[in-house]
C-alpha cells in the first residue's frame, strides 16, 4: 500500500511539470497528448489545432499562428492568410483552432471564416515575433517593448504580423 501511495505521489508531481512547458512540437500521443496538428481543408487551406495542458489560450494560439507561418514558409510563400479561428481553455487544457492559407499576395483574404479574425500576415514577421527571444523558442512571443513600469510587453495573438485586414 505504501508503494502504491508513493507511486501516485511521484506521478502527481511529474504530470504538472511535464504539462507546464509550451513547446513547439507536433501532436504527441500518450497519456498527455499535446502539441499542434494540421489537416488540409477546402481551397488548399489548413485547419491547425494546437492543444496544451496548463497553458494560457493566447500562448496556444501563438503556437497555431507560428505553425501557419511555418507551413507557408515551407510552401515558399511570403504571406499567410489567417481566415479565422478561436482559442479557449477548459479543464486546464488550452485549445486554439485556426484556418490559414499560404499566399503570394499581401492583399486581405476574401473568404473568411470569421471576419474579425481574418487578415494577411507577413510570414517573416510572424516567425520573428513569435519565434521567442533570439528565435530559439518557436511559438512564444518575444518582448516587443516595456510598459511605464518596466514590465515586458509581448505582441501576440490574432493580428500578429498583419499587413492587411478584411473589413
Amino acid at each position: 500500500m505504501r508503494l502504491l501511495t508513493l507511486i501516485a505521489a511521484v506521478g502527481a508531481m511529474l504530470v504538472p511539470s511535464l504539462a507546464a512547458a509550451v513547446d513547439y512540437h507536433p501532436w504527441g500521443g500518450g497519456l498527455i497528448s499535446q502539441g499542434y496538428k494540421e489537416s488540409f481543408v477546402e481551397n488548399g487551406s489548413w485547419r491547425i489545432v494546437a492543444e496544451y495542458n496548463n497553458s494560457d489560450p493566447i500562448d496556444t494560439l501563438d503556437i497555431a499562428l507560428y505553425r501557419a507561418a511555418d507551413l507557408a514558409r515551407a510552401d515558399g510563400k511570403k504571406y499567410v492568410q489567417i481566415l479565422g479561428g478561436s482559442a479557449s481553455s477548459r479543464m486546464r487544457t488550452a485549445t486554439a483552432i485556426i484556418f490559414a492559407k499560404a499566399s503570394d499576395s499581401s492583399a486581405a483574404p476574401t473568404k473568411c471564416h470569421r471576419s474579425k479574425r481574418c487578415y494577411t500576415a507577413d510570414v517573416a514577421a510572424v516567425l520573428d515575433i513569435l519565434g521567442g527571444e533570439n528565435g530559439r523558442a518557436p511559438g512564444n512571443a518575444k518582448v516587443t517593448s516595456h510598459d511605464k513600469y518596466g514590465r515586458p510587453v509581448r505582441s501576440s495573438g490574432f493580428g500578429t504580423g498583419a499587413v492587411a485586414w478584411t473589413s
